[in-house]
């Protein structure tokens, strides 16, 4: 009786897993269109499933056995404890959702993502992005319209800044895809296609922050999968020049957002900061100011907009009209520190950089893992991605490229480099 009722478990167990493996496809598929899903919904169904699965001795010693899990989840918890000493739980919780979605989406991937639907999960996400390209050259091309778009902006469900950091996170893992000889040829040929159409959209859209992060990111990659070969880094550099000079030649959109990006250089020289970067420089200003009466703890995670509201009242800011309407300090660094000071700032840093400095097996996957960090880290000095949609994309990709970058794949990079050669 005793055995019957534990095999029962065990089965029960097994559909779990595959219910919970599904349903990472689903998240994947979903991920670029919902963020209510990505950051609310979806984290809740993933733990449910998670818990569902059991199996939890095997669990915690894939998470004892990761740093990087251990310092994303005292960053989480040390913003939970900042509540403490925040008066604006509402905020603050609000702000939460977002990091708890983060831990959940990260922790159950990496702990119970199984490698037969590695690929498929990563083509879910993927296919997607096809979809919302073919949504956005709609939009672009004035065939139909959609609610948060138009032909001068086609990013068709969500703000360009995110939309651009999506679609640089697209083209570098089709990238990985390409030179992944385990992958058939024809798909591939189709996935090169997809690369130049998603490079394009890039620039057809104004989202500067994905633009510039796609410069850092393509640099690492070169540089982490084919060396300092003279050969390579003169290459990508001749395809990002002959990129922007075409994308400034024959996109109106990219072409007026470089003449915004110099006015507002012009400005700040002037020590005008009424602009799209100005008021970045200026967020950063109060940010500091806030942080030296609150180094170690930060002002708590729900009071952070108080805070650099009050300072915009100083004279000296007042006068700008970008005042009148900030939702966060265009930081996420900065962010983090005003919420929970360096206690909280230092364990997110360090989940960052252990990312870096693993074991990784597999080549491939570990540059595109580099390119795709430097991708985050740079849109973190420039917006607070962990925000909005792209802490459901940043999770996910991360906790997808760890694992792929823990296979071993070394039969498969020696033939991908010698055919790249």
């Amino acid at each position: 009786m005793k055995n019957n009722i534990i095999e029962k478990f065990k089965f029960s167990s097994t559909i779990y897993s595959h219910i919970l493996n599904i349903f990472f496809v689903i998240y994947a598929l979903l991920l670029p269109f919902s963020n209510a899903f990505s950051t609310h919904t979806g984290p809740y169904l993933l733990l449910f499933f998670w818990i569902m699965e059991g199996d939890f001795s095997s669990k915690l010693a894939k998470i004892r056995s990761e740093k990087v899990i251990w310092f994303l989840l005292l960053f989480f918890f040390i913003n939970l404890l900042s509540m403490l000493w925040t008066t604006n739980i509402k905020e603050g919780i609000y702000i939460l959702k977002f990091y708890f979605a983060i831990t959940v989406v990260f922790v159950t991937f990496y702990t119970s993502m199984k490698e037969r639907y590695l690929l498929t999960i990563i083509f879910a996400f993927l296919v997607a992005m096809f979809i919302s390209e073919i949504v956005s050259y709609g939009v672009f091309l004035e065939w139909w319209t959609t609610k948060h778009s138009s032909p001068s902006m086609p990013t068709p469900f969500m703000h360009h800044v995110p939309y651009s950091i999506f679609l640089v996170v697209t083209i570098f893992l089709l990238l990985g895809q390409i030179l992944n000889r385990r992958i058939s040829l024809p798909l591939r040929i189709f996935e090169a296609i997809f690369l130049l159409s998603a490079a394009t959209n890039l620039f057809i859209n104004g989202g500067r922050t994905g633009q510039l992060a796609f410069i850092f990111g393509l640099f690492v990659f070169v540089w982490s999968y084919f060396g300092t070969k003279v050969k390579y880094l003169f290459i990508t550099v001749f395809i990002l020049v002959s990129l922007f000079f075409t994308a400034y030649r024959f996109s109106p959109i990219f072409h007026n957002r470089v003449h915004q990006a110099i006015s507002d250089i012009q400005k700040i020289q002037n020590n005008n900061l009424n602009s799209s970067w100005g008021s970045r420089i200026a967020m950063k200003i109060i940010s500091f100011d806030i942080l030296k009466k609150h180094p170690i703890i930060g002002v708590g995670v729900g009071d952070t907009r108080n805070a650099y509201r009050e300072a915009l009242k100083h004279p000296e800011f007042k006068k700008y009209s970008f005042t009148r309407n900030v939702h966060h300090v265009h930081d996420q660094y900065l962010q983090i520190a005003l919420q929970a000071g360096l206690l909280g700032l230092v364990p997110f840093i360090l989940f960052i950089y252990l990312l870096f400095t693993e074991k990784y097996k597999n080549l491939l996957s570990k540059s595109t893992l580099y390119a795709v960090l430097i991708v985050f880290i740079f849109s973190f000095s420039a917006d607070v991605p962990l925000g909005n949609y792209l802490s459901g994309l940043f999770s996910f990709v991360t906790a997808f490229l760890l694992l792929r970058s823990q296979e071993d794949m070394s039969e498969f990079q020696e033939i991908s480099k010698e055919v790249a050669i």
